[in-house]
Parts: C-alpha cells; sequence; structure tokens
C-alpha cells in the first residue's frame, strides 16, 4: 500500500524540536502578481505551519532533521510543493488560479452503489480500523466525490476542498489534501462471489493541529507511536532496533539487521541511503499480533531522522504495519517521552 489544507486555520504552532533557522518568502498570484494573503505554509505530516501576512510574506521555522516537502496552498489556487528549500535563499512563490477545482470529472463507468455505500468504504480504507481510527471524524464529508468504476471494480475518491479530520483519540485535527484515493476490489472463490479488498492506494499531503494536551491523549499518542513504521525507522537508523523491541525475521528465522539491510550517508547530513536486500518479516515487543513484512519495491530509499521515507512507493508494507492509516499516523516531529 502507498500510502490541506484549509488556510484560514492554521497557525503558527510551537514543536518540540529545538530550531533556529527558518524559511522566509513571497505568496503571490502568478498572473496578476497580486499578494496572497492567509495563504497555508507547512511542512507536509508535522505540525509545523504558518500563514502568509497582509504583505505576502511568511517565514516559518526550520530544522536541518526535516526532510519533507514544503506545501504552499490556498483555496481556489493549485497547491504548490516545494521540495528544494534553503534558509539562505529566499522563496518567490507564484499560485496558480485552479479553474477546474470547480468542475467535478464525470466519469462514464457504471455506478450502482449508493453514495453511503461508498462513505462507508472511503471512511473505513482511508480512516482505518483502530480505536484511533474510530474516533475520527471527517468534518466535510460533503466535500469528497466517489466513484465506483464497476468495469475495473474499484472505487476512486476526490476533493472539492482539503478534508479536515478531527481525531479525538490522538488530539489532533489533520487537515488533508488528498491527491489521489484508490480502492481495488476483487471477488473470493466460490459460489457467494463476496467482493474483497485486494489493495488500496491514497497520496496526499497532511498538516496537523494538536488540540488537545490531556494526559489521556498524550499517553495514547505515545501508545500509537510505540511499534509503529515511523518507531522501526528511527530505531533503524540508530541502530537501535533490538533496544527498541523490534525483531528481524528471514526464512521464519530471526537474523541481523546488518545481513540484510545497508544504510549510506549521503551529502545531506540528516539524509540516509538505504537498501533493504529482501522482504523481512518485523515483530515487536515479541508480540505474534503485531507482525509486519517490509518488502521493497526499490533498490534503495531515502529516510531521514525523523523515520521519513521516500519515495513512499519504495517499500511495501504489509500486516501490522499495512493496516495503518490516517487514523494511527502521527505528525513528523512528534517526539517520543
Amino acid at each position: 500500500m502507498k500510502i490541506n489544507v484549509l488556510g484560514v486555520f492554521l497557525v503558527l504552532l510551537s514543536v518540540n524540536i529545538t530550531i533556529a533557522q527558518s524559511i522566509k518568502g513571497s505568496i503571490t498570484d502568478s498572473k496578476t502578481g497580486e499578494i496572497i494573503e492567509g495563504a497555508s505554509v507547512y511542512f507536509d505530516n508535522t505540525t509545523i505551519g504558518v500563514i502568509s501576512n497582509s504583505e505576502g510574506h511568511f517565514e516559518i521555522p526550520y530544522s536541518e532533521s526535516l526532510n519533507t516537502p514544503l506545501v504552499f496552498s490556498f483555496l481556489g489556487y493549485k497547491k504548490q510543493v516545494v521540495q528544494n528549500y534553503s534558509p539562505e535563499t529566499a522563496l518567490n512563490i507564484k499560485l496558480e488560479e485552479d479553474v477546474s477545482a470547480l468542475n467535478e470529472v464525470t466519469l462514464t463507468s457504471k455506478d450502482s452503489w449508493s453514495r453511503q455505500k461508498k462513505l462507508e468504504q472511503f471512511r473505513l480504507q482511508f480512516l482505518g480500523f483502530s480505536k484511533n481510527s474510530r474516533s475520527c471524524k471527517i468534518l466535510n464529508e460533503d466535500d469528497i466525490i466517489l466513484r465506483y468504476l464497476e468495469d475495473k471494480q474499484m472505487l476512486v475518491a476526490s476533493i472539492k476542498r482539503p478534508l479536515q479530520i478531527k481525531n479525538k483519540e490522538l488530539g489532533y485535527i489533520i487537515n488533508y489534501d488528498l491527491q489521489d484515493f484508490e480502492i481495488q476490489y476483487g471477488t473470493s472463490d466460490g459460489s457467494l462471489k463476496i467482493t474483497t479488498v485486494s489493495a488500496v492506494f491514497y497520496a496526499g499531503t497532511s498538516y496537523y493541529r494538536s488540540v488537545s494536551d490531556k494526559k489521556q491523549v498524550l499517553k495514547e499518542r505515545e501508545k500509537t507511536y510505540q511499534g509503529s513504521i515511523v518507531h522501526f525507522m528511527r530505531s533503524l537508523l540508530l541502530g537501535k532496533l533490538e533496544e527498541n523491541k523490534f525483531s528481524l525475521l528471514y526464512d521464519k528465522k530471526v537474523v541481523p539487521a546488518k545481513n540484510f539491510i545497508s544504510v549510506y550517508a549521503t551529502e545531506a547530513q540528516d539524509v540516509f541511503k538505504v537498501r533493504i536486500f529482501k522482504p523481512l518479516t518485523v515483530v515487536y515487543d515479541k508480540n505474534v499480533a503485531r507482525q509486519s513484512t517490509i518488502s521493497p519495491k526499490e533498490e534503495y530509499f531515502y529516510l531521514d531522522r525523523n523515520g521519513n521515507h521516500s519515495p513512499i512507493d519504495a517499500l511495501v508494507f504489509t500486516g501490522e504495519f499495512g493496516l495503518q492509516r490516517i487514523g494511527d499516523t502521527l505528525p513528523l516531529d512528534y517526539t517520543s517521552e
């Protein structure tokens, strides 16, 4: 599985990392050159975000440990994602008006599913199956466009504007700008011909806003982090898989990470090049119920110290990792207790 933003809601938040630098710049309309006030500026999948001021200027905190795109969005304009940025260089962002934003895509494939059925499938596969996921509520479901393509046995989704998701259990409001969403179905053998989910793909950018600091919420965040994909990736870089209760299995036998995973330094101090040579089973805390499989699709992928890997489709996760959805995600700048 491969596994915005309503700009007016973004505010500059304090973060749990030491930051001494910032990215600065301005945002204007690409055609008219007029300044854009209130545009959202955020590091993807983090709690770090600001809005442009009355002069179209922005300044966002930056840490070298971040290796995630910088996203610019404003309602009625095409989102712009910047991969290369530096505190030494001011950014001059020109947003293009999104003429197609008001037009729904018309598909010719037959669609016999009710909207209620499609919404139920979308909620389940997008938000997830856990206690955290069940506490999630999409606050603007009317902005979701759903279509079941019967000839392809596929449910697809698009959005009119970024989704606002309230995760009550983890105390976040998540603004998610959905770019792609597909559920591929298959038919099981037998006379009943039961339709089953064979694959799920979704992609987008996200911004997290913490709305609670209650002890129970903080406890649930830490519980969610322990044994997660991000926890595994951070432990891998630190060489602390065993210390952090992760075991690797190959051919049903426990194996040392160094025999199957290589980590190489890059020119960027906090970004590493990683190669996983064979599909591996990951067990957390010796719990058979918390097994996952990591299978490489690319020869190499990149990993930063926050546990963020790219490209996102370089790895395929199944088992416990494969079941994690939006409801079980934490921002990349989350720090464990």
